[in-house]
């Protein structure tokens, strides 16, 4: 069997908001994107399944943390909407219904955290494509061989970056 390493590509998509905090243009309001993360993961293929990674297995394990970023709202540290936003969120009960809704586990990162009742996310950085490439490497890095993200957030936005 060859040394060989092969690519296997996760594509996950999934609706979420944000905005830039002290960007000085339109993108400092609060609006919403469709993004698409793709994790290229890389190793030798397995001799008995004949994948160098089973992309569903691949999707499964990015999932438990993408989930987080699901219809969720993304605000960066320091950002005075958060308590207005959790403030409103109490108040209107609106959450994340274990009854209605998958159960989310506690982020809990230096880049990121999360109130998974709510479906928000803190970031420590500005949530641009750049940023988020890093934030999912980090949040994933212990869960797959990852050779290479890129985040899109729209058609005319998008990051990659290789690692290792």
């Amino acid at each position: 069997m060859s040394d060989d390493k092969y690519t296997s590509i996760v594509n996950l998509d999934f609706q979420y908001a944000h905005r830039f905090m002290n960007w000085p243009r339109e993108a400092k309001h609060l609006h919403g994107h469709s993004g698409l993360l793709t994790i290229e993961l890389e190793d030798t293929v397995d001799p008995v399944t004949g994948f160098a990674h089973a992309c569903k297995d691949g999707f499964k394990k990015a999932w438990e943390i993408c989930d987080h970023f699901h219809h969720a709202t993304l605000f960066q540290e320091g950002d005075p909407l958060l308590d207005a936003v959790l403030a409103v969120y109490k108040k209107e009960g609106i959450n994340n219904d274990p009854e209605n809704c998958v159960p989310l586990k506690k982020i809990d990162h230096a880049l990121a955290w999360s109130y998974p009742e709510y479906r928000i996310v803190v970031t420590k950085k500005v949530s641009t494509c750049e940023n988020l490439c890093e934030l999912f490497y980090e949040l994933l890095k212990n869960k797959m061989p990852i050779k290479k993200i890129t985040f899109r957030s729209s058609s005319m936005n998008a990051a990659s970056k290789e690692f290792k």
